[in-house]
């Protein structure tokens, strides 16, 4: 090799050197930064033995970037949902929790019981009013907290599209920047770190599909195919919701124009943040919601009153000492029973009524004059069933279920608060009577959404708690018109009301099937199997998203330890070099003092 080449070779591999070292510094000093990835000189040989560093070259792994990205959609949503759920658990407790409902429920239950003993007892009366409003008030404080929750879901879905708008249009610059540099060969590696950076947190808020074409472009897609970035960031838009119609839907979240959460969406969302915020809105404070919606009207219900008056038989019944504005009272019916036919023959019926979803058993005897007419049966039926009773001993009683013969058809109406059911079903007959039915029933109209948060107690209660044993209605409604100080016939009827089982909304998620303070306790398994479910994947995907960070790491991280060997081998290797032009130069001076 002659002087010159030699003295070329060694000045290539110093210039090599010395970019090689500043590659190696920067990735030192960026050894701390998230996101960072290790950027690799290529270095090549020329003729002669140079050497050149043709490009910049910098560490990946599509497929755990890609997992990476995935993992952390679906953890925002599960913290999303266990937040929720815990501000929920922070007001009811559990079931030994003395602020939940369930236990509110419970000291109404035992307050009634107390008054039972002693029905003329005033602070025992006053007691059990109290009782039912601080029922009344832990129900609407429950509510107000699951509207608090979906307020402040809608408020940080428009914070989010805020947040978007800002990472997208970062997104863009960088991507023309990644573009540009890739295109004229410059180095665009850091700028490849930073649009990397940009997509994670990006998918903090909604799931993404990255694609990467010619000239290193990113297009980015949401997991359900909307596209967010194109050449150009794409528009993310959301209105907030003015009013939160309880048990509704709240505004759509947009991207690109197109609807990616709510029901009418053809294109959702599957993951981030934005997702797990509509899911909190509209449905997991929604759902609970619903269960308190559900207990409101149970009590109005269970402690609704009927007409008293003999004469006046199933005028309507009407709320009792829970009542809401949202609630009226409703008609059911008629339902068909059948027919009444020629001389039937005395004998004796049995069947079951089922009203408000309580299930009565009904049976008794028909005499002869009660078979006179299809009035007169209809009439005796009328009574029987008005003597029904529940399997925790309540009785229907009077007011409640009529039954009219008229022209010798006979049907059964009903008058009931909430969402109420009226059949007639299991018939049985000793005799030819006459009375011809299949299974009939009818359902009433579902309950308001939103009833927890107008529950209230009836007005005058806490003044005059002797209502609690008479009834809040007064006139055809007074079940204590004598006012006996002794009368417990009410206070009773409205602890077997409390205990018997009845009907709650089968969507509701807790128990459809239920007393009052089962209902209760079932909401609050509910809440507390919902919240441990929540935690439980919480917990699970946090530790997938830490092992994925940290496997991409190794794969695509700078370690210091290996940026530290690398700088002492090109120390070395700038050292030899700089002994070869060392050597050629004096070999050259040599050589020039001999001429």
């Amino acid at each position: 090799m002659s002087l010159s080449a030699a003295l070329n070779t060694a000045k290539s591999s110093l210039a090599a050197s010395q970019l090689q070292t500043q590659i190696t510094s920067s990735n030192i000093a960026n050894v701390n930064t998230a996101g960072a990835t290790r950027k690799i000189a290529n270095v090549v040989t020329g003729p002669n033995g140079t050497v050149t560093v043709t490009s910049i070259a910098q560490s990946s792994n599509s497929t755990l970037f890609r997992n990476m990205l995935d993992a952390t959609s679906k953890l925002t949503v599960a913290t999303m949902q266990a937040d929720a759920y815990a501000r929920l658990n922070e007001v009811v407790g559990d079931t030994n929790a003395k602020q939940s409902p369930q236990a509110k429920v419970a000291a109404l239950n035992d307050a009634l019981s107390s008054l039972a003993n002693t029905p003329g007892n005033y602070d025992l009366a006053r007691a059990a009013a109290q009782a039912a409003q601080d029922l009344v008030t832990t129900i609407r404080d429950n509510a107000d907290t699951v509207q608090s929750i979906r307020r402040d879901a809608d408020n940080n879905l428009s914070i989010a599209a805020s947040d978007m708008n800002r990472i997208l249009k970062d997104l863009e610059a960088v991507n023309r920047r990644v573009v540009a540099g890739t295109t004229s060969g410059e180095d665009v590696t850091d700028q490849s770190d930073q649009r990397d950076r940009l997509v994670k947190e990006l998918s903090q808020y909604v799931g993404v599909s990255v694609r990467t074409r010619g000239n290193n472009d990113m297009v980015i897609y949401t997991d359900s195919g909307v596209t967010l970035l194109e050449n150009t960031a794409r528009a993310v838009a959301f209105e907030k919701t003015a009013s939160l119609v309880p048990g509704g839907e709240g505004n759509a979240f947009y991207i690109d124009g197109v609807a990616v959460t709510g029901s009418n969406s053809y294109m959702p969302a599957k993951g981030g943040m934005i997702v797990g915020l509509t899911d909190v809105r509209d449905k997991v404070a929604n759902t609970y919601g619903a269960q308190l919606d559900e207990l409101a009207r149970g009590l109005i219900s269970a402690f609704s009153e009927a007409d008293q008056n003999d004469t006046s038989p199933a005028v309507g019944a009407k709320a009792g000492l829970f009542t809401s504005t949202q609630l009226a009272t409703e008609t059911l019916g008629p339902v068909g029973i059948g027919t009444f036919s020629g001389a039937p023959t005395p004998g004796t019926l049995s069947f079951t009524v089922t009203y408000e979803g309580v299930e009565y058993s009904v049976s008794g005897t028909v005499d002869a004059t009660q078979l006179a007419t299809s009035d007169d049966f209809a009439a005796r039926l009328q009574e029987m069933i008005a003597e029904g009773k529940s399997s925790s001993g309540a009785v229907l009683g009077k007011g409640r279920v009529s039954v009219d013969g008229a022209g010798g058809t006979l049907t059964m109406s009903g008058s009931g608060v909430g969402q109420s059911v009226l059949s007639l079903s299991g018939l049985s007959a000793t005799a030819t009577t006459g009375l011809s039915i299949g299974a009939s029933t009818l359902s009433g109209p579902n309950p308001n959404a939103g009833l927890a948060s107008t529950l209230a107690l009836a007005d005058g209660v806490l003044a005059n708690p002797t209502k609690v044993r008479d009834g809040v209605n007064g006139g055809e409604y007074n079940y204590n018109p004598t006012a006996l100080g002794g009368f417990s016939g009410r206070i009773n009827a409205l602890a077997n009301a409390m205990n018997s089982m009845r009907g709650f909304s089968a969507t509701s998620g807790a128990d459809p099937r239920a007393t009052l303070s089962g209902y209760a306790s079932s909401s609050i398994s509910w809440l507390q199997d919902a919240r441990s479910a929540a935690s439980r994947s919480v917990t699970s995907i946090s530790t997938l998203v830490s092992k994925t960070e940290e496997t991409l790491s190794n794969e695509t991280g700078i370690n210091l330890d290996v940026e530290l060997t690398r700088l002492i081998e090109l120390e070395r290797s700038y050292q030899a070099s700089a002994k070869i032009i060392s050597t050629v130069d004096q070999m050259l001076s040599q050589l020039l003092q001999s001429i």
